[in-house]
């Protein structure tokens, strides 16, 4: 007997199916592996429920390079933007705003971590703030960018960056990407699945009748997840006693004005606003909690954003945040909005897609053997990576989970329903763990499968008010005036870094 193709096939129509495309197309040999797009003509597999927008944002130095277009592409085909983090307003308090950056915050001194340095000036009566200390932080404040530098010995190397992009034009992008790879896209729209006698897919039959087979099947789908609850059931873990936001109204509005190098989440009474620059227009979502705002307050919001600019693009869709409890399940694995969809404060379910498409990579099974029962095997061939994928994709979803319930749970607006119930509720586990942690010893417990870095934690915790009760003992080992010149000299080089920069308008023009 001889190894044989493995088929794979994806559902789906917009970014998940087409991004999955590409980066497969991109790795696999075509013969041994050929890959088939079947649309399933949903529209919520064509506009994701949080606008039309997204960011793609830097990720902690695992992901697969397949994943990435060249910048230049996505920032004249996409009107793309680029990001150094996001502008938070109204969350630790009403009337209070910080800044996540996409960099790092500080520098240590010998066995000093930057934020112990940092609490031992603040007792000595220093008002110091982490994110002052961040070069996109900075970077940010004053509208400019630049791209970082690989050299560990330039400030620069201590910056990422993300990019924001219109997600229909990015779907274009993959997929015209694919087919530079041979992906086949079939005519029609998925009209059926069909199972095999063991429970697993064995084909998607199209509205013309046409019937697909495949040994390997991805669910792209979108919430509507019509491959994975074909296969699984309802599985889906239900987050919404969390992340209580149940509906999104979205739109667009035309901007001419130079954009930001970064987005804008604002808290209201009954959820928040995204403002998201790409070029020439602001995308927009308001994400609320029907119980305490209806469509029409809604709008008036996302009105009163454009300043009586018309509204482009405008969609509700009804949200339940939540994940499945295996996005792999037998031959199926569901990617985005059919995987998990998440409350995108501090990250977005764009990321999350590519998270898994990356962790796919890592663990796409082999060629089946051709004899192999029927070709039914190869669910049962990979079992084992099924059960590792789900464990490190699931353990990265509730990583991220727990970040963004980490701006709920420690809100500041008191006297406010729905952030007082969200501060009163109880968080799971994992995130009880982390806050007690670094209540205790101001340190972030850190796990394999992690979306964000230790300076993100900490940023968060410490503009929310979390604070450690006392600093690392390390610290005295310094005198006040040797910190203090230390975090001076750091504020100094990294000012006289975006002195240097040009603005983010002008570095845009040079990349489109």
């Amino acid at each position: 007997m001889s190894d044989g193709p493995m088929r794979i096939v994806i559902a789906g129509g917009g970014l998940a199916a087409w991004l999955a495309a590409a980066v497969l197309g991109r790795v696999l040999e075509p013969t041994g592996y050929p890959i088939t797009v079947v649309g399933t003509g949903d529209a919520d597999d064509r506009l994701a429920p949080h606008g039309a927008a997204d960011a793609m944002l830097p990720w902690p130095d695992r992901q697969h390079a397949a994943l990435d277009l060249d910048d230049a592409a996505v920032i004249s085909s996409c009107a793309g933007t680029f990001s150094l983090g996001l502008a938070l307003d109204g969350w630790n308090r009403p009337d209070g705003t910080y800044f996540h950056p996409f960099s790092q915050m500080g520098a240590a001194l010998g066995p000093v971590s930057f934020y112990h340095i940092m609490l031992r000036l603040r007792q000595a009566g220093e008002p110091l703030r982490l994110s002052n200390f961040a070069l996109a932080a900075l970077a940010a404040q004053a509208g400019r960018f630049t791209r970082p530098d690989r050299d560990p010995a330039s400030v620069l190397s201590t910056c990422r960056h993300g990019l924001h992009a219109d997600c229909h034009q990015l779907a274009a992008l993959y997929q015209a990407e694919a087919g530079k790879h041979g992906v086949a896209a079939v005519p029609g729209h998925l009209r059926r699945v069909e199972l095999a006698a063991d429970g697993s897919l064995a084909a998607l039959v199209t509205s013309d009748e046409q019937r697909i087979e495949g040994d390997l099947f991805i669910d792209g789908s979108g919430v509507a997840a019509r491959l994975i609850s074909a296969v699984s059931g309802s599985d889906w873990v239900d987050w919404s006693g969390w992340l209580p936001c149940d509906s999104i109204l979205s739109a667009s509005f035309e901007h001419d004005e130079p954009p930001l190098p970064f987005s804008l989440a604002s808290a209201h009474a009954a959820g928040w606003l995204r403002t998201l620059p790409l070029q020439g227009r602001l995308a927009l979502v308001n994400a609320y909690k029907t119980d305490f705002a209806d469509q029409e307050q809604a709008l008036r919001q996302l009105q009163e954003l454009a300043s009586g600019r018309p509204l482009q693009n405008l969609q509700a869709h009804y949200v339940r945040y939540g994940r499945r409890g295996a996005p792999w399940q037998r031959n199926c694995v569901a990617l985005g909005a059919a995987a998990a969809l998440i409350d995108p404060v501090g990250i977005s379910n764009l990321q999350l897609l590519r998270a898994g498409i990356d962790t796919l990579l890592q663990l796409l099974p082999g060629r089946v053997n051709i004899g192999a029962t029927a070709r039914a095997g190869i669910g049962a061939a990979a079992a084992a990576e099924s059960v590792e994928y789900n464990r490190r994709f699931g353990a990265l979803l509730d990583g991220a989970r727990d970040f963004a319930l980490a701006h709920y749970r420690l809100n500041g607006r008191r006297g406010e329903p729905l952030w007082d119930a969200c501060r009163e509720a109880v968080a799971p586990e994992s995130l009880a763990y982390r806050m007690s942690l670094f209540e205790s010893r101001g340190r972030v417990a850190m796990y394999d499968e992690e979306p964000f870095e230790s300076d993100d934690w900490t940023n968060l915790f410490d503009e929310h008010g979390l604070s450690p009760r006392s600093y690392s003992p390390l610290a005295d080992g310094y005198k006040l005036a040797d910190l203090r010149g230390h975090v001076n000299m750091i504020r100094t080089v990294m000012l006289d870094a975006v002195a240097r920069m040009p603005t983010h308008a002008q570095y845009l023009g040079r990349t489109a």
